[in-house]
């Protein structure tokens, strides 16, 4: 016969519960306001009856003590188990956020750099082309500057090596793309050189600064510390030194 912890409980709490109607009873006969006498009784007292709870054999307590081991177990193992997995739940997200974010990092940079990459290589080409223009417009500025040459000094066959000296120095001289140019020129040609300038295509940017003080037929160009002239009378003594002319008198040595 094995008895459970509920059973002991319950018989537990039944016998203090008897053991407290008993106190009461005594309470209250002994508070009683009238007591009729009765003569004594020579009768022997008779003996109560004790109602004993049997207790549990050896055998039944070793039962409910594996009960009670049983119970306490399954209930430890069933909050240890959901503690587990709580904590597994929380150990497993934080880790698979933490790998989430750095593959989305990592992708995210292979992006970038993919596309730095591609930027790198357009500019390279674009700053190629850049380089190799000077050389591009040497060659039809060469044939222009011959052509016009020609014209004006009559010759039909000049030597070409000092104008074509002359138009490399230029050309060496020219800014690179983003930096400005300084116009310095006359008030009184103003319109010619924004009409001239307007529509030059150059690839750096062009600003015009009016200077009183210069005479008649001079223009100068700044960039970077340099300076050039670029007037009327420049370009005539440029172009009379290139074709072996006399700057005095006009006519060729």
């Amino acid at each position: 016969m094995t008895y459970s912890l509920e059973t002991v409980y319950r018989v537990a709490q039944e016998l203090e519960a008897q053991r407290r109607a008993e106190e009461e009873d005594a309470k209250l006969s002994d508070s009683a306001p009238v007591k009729v006498w009765q003569p004594p009784s020579f009768d022997p007292t008779p003996k109560q009856k004790v109602v004993r709870v049997p207790l549990p054999t050896v055998d039944e307590v070793e039962a409910i003590r594996a009960e009670a081991h049983r119970l306490g177990y399954e209930q430890g193992f069933n909050e240890g188990r959901d503690e587990g997995l709580n904590k597994g739940y929380e150990v497993g997200h934080e880790k698979g956020l933490e790998e989430g974010r750095a593959a989305g990092h990592a992708e995210a940079f292979e992006v970038a750099k993919a596309r730095i990459d591609a930027l790198t290589e357009n500019l390279q080409a674009i700053l190629e082309a850049i380089e190799a223009l000077p050389q591009e417009m040497a060659d039809p500025l060469h044939e222009l500057a011959y052509s016009v040459a020609e014209r004006l000094s009559g010759k039909e066959g000049i030597d070409r090596g000092p104008l074509v000296a002359a138009i490399q120095e230029a050309l060496m001289r020219l800014p690179r793309p983003g930096e400005t140019l300084f116009f310095r020129i006359r008030p009184e040609d103003r319109q010619t050189w924004e009409e001239a300038l307007g529509g030059s295509g150059l690839p750096f940017k062009c600003d015009i600064v009016m200077d009183e003080n210069l005479p008649e037929g001079h223009a100068f160009v700044e960039a970077a510390g340099t300076r050039l002239n670029i007037g009327e009378q420049a370009r005539r003594a440029i172009v009379r030194g290139a074709l072996g002319l006399d700057h005095a008198s006009g006519q060729p040595v």
